[in-house]
């Protein structure tokens, strides 16, 4: 049985262990470079349309409307769903640092797929590959995410997703071998989607999970997340703002968040929505998403009719309004998704599985009807 000096002993040597190790960590780090995203303007973030008009960064709507939309809409907006950036660079290991505002985690989702980055990698045989990376520090303050042992012959690009749910700062990226980081940018023309938490990205274990990110992926065209937590209710003040902004498509996934309106208010909201874009962009496809979730065979009879609800009245909206009459409007129904009682974390939210089948749904009308 060790003594208390022998177990002094043995703390101490323990103790002084880590702070070496510390120690030698913080010199492999000074010896990186370190590019800083925050404030670095050559940096372009993509997933974003107003990056030249924003408060802070890494904000998905623009200064000018802080006083026009909700709170709760604004507040979301300073969460970076669905922002990256595509970059090349020869390093082979990469660490991500920066700073969080917000809950590490949610009930709904794990902290990496509410305060955590994402990187992939775009290979040279094009295919998209996830890059594992470990997270040394996990604090409000002091995220950090090692990425190592990367084999920088073989990459193409890099794609690094921001946070799904938390607003983040003083964002560094560091590279080793004194490696230079060169912004990649993509000019076609965006998807623009407005929607719920569905497509702000709950409940993905990761970032680059959320069908949004998916589908950007597969398609290898951007795609701007305007999806706000409980808050996608096909508002006047968000469908002007949207309408403005040029896209290759646009998707209208706002159905389930409204299912506390009555069947008059989602009939007179989704007839605004159609109209004013056409008013701006004639021809511009247009995807209406029915509520998925009804194809879900839920014991709680309560919510299953709610969401059928919603879903009758969008197709009387078509019925009246679209079919044989616009041609360059499509609809993705729930029955196209498919989700099943493993695809949601809650009947509701998405779990990976489930924004798969989202991303699949989108990429098979897109590619089979719109030809992108």
């Amino acid at each position: 049985m060790a003594t208390s000096s022998q177990i002094k002993k043995r703390i101490y040597l323990i103790l002084t262990f880590i702070s070496l190790l510390f120690s030698s960590y913080g010199q492999v780090l000074k010896d990186f470079n370190w590019v800083d995203v925050q404030n670095d303007s050559k940096i372009k973030l993509q997933g974003q349309l107003w990056g030249d008009e924003v408060n802070d960064r890494f904000d998905r709507l623009p200064a000018s409307h802080e006083s026009k939309v909700r709170k709760e809409v604004w507040e979301l907006s300073q969460n970076p769903a669905g922002v990256y950036i595509d970059f090349y660079t020869t390093a082979d290991s990469i660490v991500l640092n920066y700073k969080y505002k917000g809950k590490e985690s949610l009930k709904n989702m794990t902290s990496i797929g509410v305060s955590g980055m994402d990187l992939y990698v775009f290979t040279k045989n094009r295919r998209w590959v996830w890059a594992q990376g470990k997270y040394s520090s996990f604090k409000k303050d002091d995220m950090t995410i090692f990425f190592s042992n990367l084999k920088a012959q073989e990459v193409s690009k890099y794609r690094l997703y921001f946070p799904l749910y938390n607003s983040i700062y003083d964002v560094k990226i560091g590279l080793n071998k004194n490696a230079d980081l060169t912004p990649v940018s993509n000019i076609l023309k965006p998807i623009i989607v407005y929607g719920t938490s569905i497509a702000q990205g709950a409940s993905a274990s990761r970032a680059g999970l959320a069908w949004t990110s998916i589908l950007g992926r597969q398609l290898e065209v951007p795609v701007v997340n305007l999806g706000f937590s409980g808050n996608g209710r096909l508002e006047k003040e968000m469908v002007d703002l949207i309408a403005l902004q040029e896209a290759s498509i646009y998707i209208i996934d706002c159905l389930p968040n409204l299912v506390a309106f009555t069947d008059e208010d989602v009939y007179q909201r989704l007839l605004y929505t159609w109209t004013t874009l056409r008013s701006k962009s004639p021809k511009t496809p247009i995807i209406f998403t029915e509520h998925a979730d009804a194809t879900i065979d839920l014991l709680n009879n309560r919510s299953q009719l709610e969401y059928q609800r919603v879903n009758k009245n969008f197709r009387k909206f078509i019925a009246e309004n679209i079919s044989l009459k616009d041609k360059n409007v499509h609809v993705v129904t729930a029955e196209a998704i498919g989700l099943g009682i493993d695809d949601t974390i809650d009947g509701i939210h998405p779990s990976d599985l489930g924004m798969k089948k989202y991303a699949d749904a989108y990429q098979k009308l897109i590619l089979d009807v719109l030809k992108l």
